[in-house]
């Protein structure tokens, strides 16, 4: 079995499961320009005060192009998300059907024009620490919030898709993360147990989805505050993932 080394620790498992955003794609600058995309996008299909109104319930300031990073656009599931901007338009005078139906579009237009204008990135040293825990002997995956189908055409445009064995989203699974369901989905695809499955994210709510789900571990980067835990490990970064097999 390989195994991975984390602050010192020796881990063994087979499944190495990953989120995506602000794990392996620097995610603040992406959902940015998502958010400023969602506004005009609202905007255009449902009127200047539905967008306005959408805005500080998503996390973003149209004023200043900012986004908060703990906020709907960048933390929450797409239908979550998709459901605030639903009730925004609402709001402003719309059936909640109509409301609906016009979230969801203004949302593919907004994807559809980040998909054809915006150029994602890996943060620096990913893909090659991927392709080494890969040649290591691991089988990779991917459990994320976001959309299943976006998700794939990222992967696709950053040139990784072929790493993993399974991509599992918001599609693929009744509850989001925290709970513990994409995880599960994505083990069950590829028949590995989540006993022999570690999950590799950047939130509190990866730690305890992979908790939930029964992994043997988890493994947090970056510099988001989790509680102590023998089941969580902390690296700085992708990169710091050492293996062996």
């Amino acid at each position: 079995m390989p195994r991975m080394l984390v602050n010192g620790e020796e881990l063994g498992f087979e499944f190495a499961l990953f989120d995506v955003d602000g794990t392996l794609v620097d995610d603040e600058n992406r959902y940015g320009s998502l958010a400023a995309l969602r506004f005009d996008a609202i905007e255009a299909r449902a009127g200047r005060r539905a967008a306005e109104t959408w805005a500080p319930l998503g996390g973003y300031d149209p004023a200043t192009r900012s986004i908060d990073m703990s906020g709907p656009v960048a933390k929450a599931a797409r239908r979550e998300d998709m459901a605030i901007a639903a009730v925004a338009i609402y709001r402003t005078g719309r059936g909640w059907h109509e409301a609906r139906a016009l979230a969801e579009a203004a949302y593919a237009d907004a994807d559809a024009t980040q998909m054809r204008d915006y150029t994602p990135r890996l943060f620096p040293g990913a893909e090659d620490s991927l392709r080494h825990i890969k040649a290591t002997g691991f089988t990779l995956g991917i459990a994320t919030n976001g959309s299943n189908r976006i998700t794939r055409e990222l992967l696709g445009i950053l040139r990784v898709q072929n790493l993993f064995s399974v991509v599992v989203g918001s599609e693929d699974a009744a509850n989001p993360k925290p709970a513990p369901d994409v995880l599960l989905a994505a083990c069950d695809k590829v028949k590995i147990s989540p006993s022999s499955t570690v999950y590799i994210g950047d939130q509190p709510v990866d730690a305890e989805a992979a908790a939930a789900a029964g992994c043997a571990g988890s493994v947090i980067v970056g510099r988001a505050p989790v509680a102590p835990s023998p089941f969580i490990r902390r690296v700085a970064s992708i990169v710091d993932l050492a293996t062996h097999p």
